[in-house]
């Protein structure tokens, strides 16, 4: 017995020897594996939370530039050495100083042939979001082809992330008497497509208010006042319409994305927080 109890004593002393003469090796595979992953800088702040979503662990991604609270674009950084630039076009690269003909560069398209404004906005579209996640996988896959089969089912769950927040915003308004007047630049495009009540002004009056047409905007406001419509702004919303607006209590002005989280999150939080503005509302007259 005494004998039986020391060869096994001996044998566990061993085992634990070679495990932990394991550890340092398996620790620092794991910082290897880490440091090789591809590092990837997006131009636009616009790119950085759908490019981080389908890169997943593969890749850590930063932006060279940040959205200011008041939703325009600030450059905060060059490409550091190493890294691998994907760009919306080679307008964008000159933007940032980086040459079309520099070999870490990556273009999702030859050219942007909308404007900004129109860009934005795709952004907040989930017919156009699954488009531009598709050219962002693309250039990763062209960038790290090893991991193509794991940037494929990325999109794909992008894709059914998308779907599933738009049902959510369809089942939190379903059925809700109250309306919103869409005053925004950007953001309108993603609650239109999930919460019912959000009415858009047509083309051509919204052109007309831009133009200088200030009885008209005055008495769509005071309409919307009257049968106690939510006004809808964002950071993006002409700042005609947006002073015009101020005199309005009844409003709410969406925040821009932080850049920093999940695109899900912030498009899953506003949806709710509008659909719980608009369910707490009692509007005056349909």
């Amino acid at each position: 017995m005494a004998k039986a109890a020391r060869f096994f004593a001996a044998s566990l002393t061993l085992a634990l020897a070679a495990l932990f003469a394991f550890v340092p090796f398996l620790c620092a595979g794991r910082a290897i594996a880490a440091q090789k992953r591809v590092r990837i800088a997006v131009t636009s702040p616009w790119l950085l939370e759908t490019a981080s979503f389908i890169c997943g662990d593969r890749a850590s991604v930063r932006a060279l530039a940040v959205l200011e609270a008041d939703g325009r674009e600030r450059l905060v950084s060059r490409p550091a050495r190493g890294e691998v630039v994907i760009a919306f076009d080679a307008a964008d690269a000159s933007r940032h100083r980086i040459s079309a003909k520099n070999s870490n560069l990556a273009l999702l398209f030859d050219m942007v042939q909308v404007s900004e404004e129109k860009l934005r906005r795709a952004f907040f579209d989930p017919a156009m979001l699954p488009f531009i996640a598709q050219e962002i996988m693309k250039a990763v896959s062209k960038i790290d082809p090893e991991s193509y089969a794991y940037y494929q089912r990325r999109l794909a769950e992008f894709q059914s992330r998308i779907d599933s927040a738009v049902g959510v915003g369809r089942h939190l308004s379903a059925g809700g008497a109250s309306k919103a007047l869409d005053l925004t630049g950007a953001e309108g495009v993603w609650l239109r497509s999930s919460i019912e009540g959000i009415v858009r002004p047509p083309d051509g009056v919204w052109n007309g208010w831009l133009s200088g047409d200030g009885a008209a905007l005055s008495a769509a406001l005071d309409e919307a006042a009257r049968r106690g419509w939510l006004l809808l702004l964002d950071p993006w919303t002409p700042e005609t319409i947006r002073a015009a607006a101020a005199a309005y209590p009844n409003r709410m002005t969406l925040p821009p994305p932080s850049g920093d989280g999940d695109i899900f999150v912030f498009l899953h939080d506003i949806l709710t927080s509008v659909a719980a503005r608009l369910g707490a509302e009692k509007p005056s007259q349909k």
